[in-house]
């Protein structure tokens, strides 16, 4: 009974560690983005280039019905990650008049696109082209949203004010208010890091990964994407691109998994994934679950398979040139 206690109590130790352990370095790895960002976006606002950045891309945020002031907030969250995006959108005037439709829209957007320049590397470096990730992922987050607001608008959806968790900061701060709302910003994003892991941890030991595998098994077959794959996608979907990445890497460098399965994993992985961690955060902004994951997964499912059908008919000179880094491809002696 004795020895039985104490097992119990190092595998609770090596759990709390292990939690520890990963709060820490996912917090120091964020906040180390996070902190110069939000220097930078407040530099850029007193200098008045963030109402150019709005003028530019106001006609883009027109056709998927956003206010041309998310701008920031979702250029923000392209070139870094999510939980930056939302501070700067806990700041941005007027967020509080956004309805559900739109959050949805923005949340939608934020997902298909965020920390777009650093994971576009990782799957360069797993063998689809930047350019080829860049296009990929623009494209299909601009069509999702401008397909959602056309709904929206035609059946009168979503049109109740949304209710938002974000920290509440002040209109037209002074420099010394400014930091005290970015200090308490950072520290509830800091509990959200601190709930999502925990809940994250739970989720791994109830076997959630192996019910996602057996689950989207019959669509990656439909999709002809390699059983050696597969494995790695349910990777990138549970843990996020870098890790899925990472694995399709030393995968395709041992010739393990085939280039156009490898391509193809890289598709689906860079269009949903990391799918608990990222949808828990944006739900902070009070869009619609259901189309966020449900409508958007099935929309991933179609957009993938024309994508990576398009793929498979493309020949090798033309694959290799336009879609993979064949540089990656293990020569043969």
């Amino acid at each position: 009974m004795r020895l039985f206690q104490t097992r119990s109590f190092l595998d609770l130790k090596a759990i709390l560690l292990k939690l520890i352990s990963d709060i820490y370095v996912v917090s120091a790895a964020l906040f180390k983005v996070m902190i110069p960002t939000i220097i930078l976006v407040k530099i850029a606002e007193i200098m008045g280039l963030v109402s150019w950045l709005t003028i530019l891309l106001a006609p883009a945020l027109k056709l998927i019905g956003l206010p041309a002031e998310m701008a920031l907030g979702l250029t923000t969250t392209i070139l870094t990650n999510p939980y930056a995006g939302l501070l700067v959108f806990a700041a941005t005037p007027d967020i509080a008049d956004l309805s559900v439709a739109q959050t949805t829209i923005i949340a939608s957007f934020m997902l298909f696109t965020h920390n777009l320049i650093l994971e576009a590397v990782i799957s360069q470096k797993a063998g689809l082209r930047i350019l080829t990730t860049v296009t990929l992922r623009l494209c299909a987050g601009f069509l999702f949203c401008a397909l959602l607001h056309w709904f929206f608008t035609i059946f009168g959806l979503f049109s109740q004010a949304a209710m938002l968790n974000l920290p509440q900061m002040a209109v037209n701060p002074t420099i010394v208010q400014w930091c005290i709302d970015q200090s308490w910003g950072l520290l509830f994003i800091q509990l959200v890091i601190i709930l999502l892991i925990v809940g994250l941890e739970i989720l791994r030991r109830l076997g959630i990964d192996k019910l996602i595998h057996r689950v989207i098994n019959p669509f990656l077959l439909f999709l002809k994407i390699g059983e050696q794959a597969s494995t790695i996608i349910v990777v990138g979907f549970t843990l996020g691109l870098a890790y899925g990445g990472g694995l399709l890497v030393r995968n395709v460098k041992q010739g393990i998994v085939p280039a156009k399965s490898a391509a193809g994993a890289l598709v689906l992985i860079n269009l949903f994934h990391s799918v608990f961690e990222d949808t828990a955060v944006l739900m902070l902004l009070g869009p619609s679950l259901l189309i966020i994951l449900c409508v958007r997964a099935a929309f991933v499912f179609v957009f993938a398979w024309v994508v990576i059908g398009c793929i498979n008919r493309l020949n090798d000179e033309f694959f290799n040139k336009l879609i993979f880094n064949s540089a990656i491809i293990p020569k043969e002696n």
